[in-house]
């Protein structure tokens, strides 16, 4: 036993220090500093004060009180920044959208049509678009990936038959000059974002005007009133959103993990909830993907760009539906 107090325990406490004072560095760099350069010295020599500390003073859980005293007065001034919605956006996060019920009756105000030329050139224009629940017919899911082996992003399409698909997106609200950085999400640097759109625009922004992301989509097997509870879980999380700004998070509140916080979404405790480019295997495993052909000719014949990059403007949604269909069909 003496062999666990004397190597063991020590060996828990370093590795508990270094997670600390990493987790510390990052928003010492991203929150304190605002990510400037000057940030970047900042961090470091907090890094190296809290190597120094370890090194010159023993016995080792004296320094690791001294660690956790600082980060306590560190967290306790971190929790208490708040989200905004009053900052410089990024145009194509600008704009909430908001949802007015009555009865069965969804209008949906501000829903993003873009016209695009290229990513960053493009005219913006939104509509109000009227839904009834009593069209809702089905749902689908379209995965975007832009190369990361574990990493896409996850679209729900309703289909609400002769009122026409509507996307929704869980996203990253962009302020104005920031980019994608797994990093950043971490911290307090980010808003949360429902981007509620017109499919066309969802799709080609990711699969034509921007740099290319392989788009799959597939028709998911649930039971129209999950389909509806899922709907009407989204409407309430946009106008809540409205009323209430929230941080983004890379792990605990991302493009995935929010929708199994909603209200009558099933916890999913997967692995590829996270890794969320092997997610749609998993639904395939449920059942909630058609089982009827092995997953990765699903994959196969789900393959959007082709399809979706030489559609007409008109009739867009049915155009890729009926071609999807014609390639499973002629496999």
């Amino acid at each position: 036993m003496a062999w666990f107090v004397e190597w063991v325990v020590p060996a828990l406490m370093i590795g508990c220090a270094a997670v600390l004072a990493l987790w510390m560095a990052g928003a010492i760099y991203f929150d304190a500093c605002g990510g400037a350069k000057w940030g970047r010295a900042v961090a470091w020599a907090w890094l190296l004060g809290v190597v120094a500390l370890f090194v010159l003073w023993q016995p080792i859980w004296q320094p690791l009180l001294v660690l956790l005293g600082v980060a306590a007065v560190f967290v306790a001034w971190w929790l208490r920044q708040r989200p905004s919605h009053d900052r410089e956006w990024q145009p194509e996060v600008a704009v909430l959208p908001r949802a007015v019920r009555d009865g069965d009756t969804i209008a949906i105000e501000n829903v993003r049509n873009f016209e695009y030329r290229t990513l960053d050139d493009f005219t913006p224009r939104y509509e109000t678009r009227t839904y009834h629940l009593s069209n809702l017919k089905g749902v689908d899911i379209i995965f975007f990936n832009w190369g990361v082996p574990l990493m896409s992003h996850p679209v729900l399409v309703f289909d609400f038959g002769p009122d026409g698909h509507v996307c929704i997106s869980i996203e990253v609200r962009y302020r104005k000059g920031q980019k994608f950085s797994i990093f950043r999400s971490l911290y307090r640097q980010q808003e949360l974002y429902f981007a509620v759109t017109d499919e066309r625009d969802a799709i080609l922004r990711r699969t034509k005007y921007g740099k290319p992301q392989e788009a799959h989509l597939y028709r998911m097997n649930v039971p129209p009133e999950e389909v509806r509870r899922a709907f009407l879980d989204y409407v309430g999380a946009i106008n809540d959103l409205c009323e209430k700004p929230r941080w983004y998070h890379g792990l605990c509140t991302n493009c995935t993990t929010t929708f199994y916080w909603l209200p009558n979404s099933r916890c999913r405790c997967d692995w590829r909830v996270l890794a969320n480019s092997r997610l749609d295997k998993a639904l395939h495993d449920d059942g909630r993907l058609d089982r009827s052909l092995p997953f990765q000719e699903l994959r196969r014949v789900s393959y959007l760009n082709d399809i979706a990059d030489s559609a007409p403007e008109d009739g867009f949604g049915d155009h890729i539906r009926r071609e999807l269909e014609v390639r499973r069909h002629g496999r």
